[in-house]
């Protein structure tokens, strides 16, 4: 079966002397040699760019983990009791409370943190703290590089792939239209030169 389908599709788009095809038979064979060719090659120039992506990346994760630190922040009121939707449906599971929390110099500082609906005053949550004692988001992981540099290059493939791929199909969709028109209109004449005899 898979043999079948690779000699069908080497035989579409490399007809060679097949004096059955059109100048529309060669171009459509054509583009799908190069949308074949094209989603070989974009492999090592996706790879190229999650690599530099992900060396980009190691150079953050380096500079998040000696800029900011975990620390403990104290609830000074209650969380909302119940869980909230958003217009989108999704359940959010945490809501901003007012907390208070010690910065890198042991001054206190204040502000909204992140916490579990329900949670109650005085209960300690973890927070990430830039030098300075500001809140600021977690650092990116090696593990979160990794992952991201990986997507980043399957999404450039398909992208890439996917664009050759619908060229094809359009020109190969225009060719037949084409081609059923051109029947059609020969079909009429011989149908005519069959009903004058």
């Amino acid at each position: 079966m898979g043999s079948k389908l690779l000699s069908r599709v080497v035989r579409q788009a490399f007809p060679g002397r097949n004096e059955l095809a059109t100048a529309g038979d060669r171009l459509e064979g054509a583009v799908l040699a190069a949308a074949l060719a094209v989603a070989l090659l974009a492999v090592p120039v996706a790879g190229a760019v999650g690599s530099e992506l992900h060396a980009r990346q190691q150079t953050q994760v380096s500079a998040d983990q000696q800029t900011r630190q975990r620390a403990e922040a104290v609830l000074l009121e209650n969380a909302p009791p119940v869980v909230r939707v958003d217009d989108r449906g999704t359940v959010l599971e945490t809501a901003p409370v007012r907390a208070t929390w010690h910065g890198p110099d042991g001054q206190e500082r204040q502000g909204e943190v992140q916490a579990h609906y329900g949670a109650i005053a005085g209960t300690t949550v973890p927070i990430w703290i830039d030098r300075h004692g500001g809140l600021t988001p977690p650092p990116l992981s090696a593990e979160g590089a990794v992952i991201t540099a990986i997507g980043v290059a399957l999404l450039v493939w398909s992208a890439v792939t996917a664009a050759f791929a619908l060229l094809y199909l359009v020109i190969r969709f225009v060719h037949t239209r084409l081609r059923a028109r051109r029947w059609d209109l020969e079909w009429r004449q011989v149908s005519r030169d069959w009903t004058t005899r």
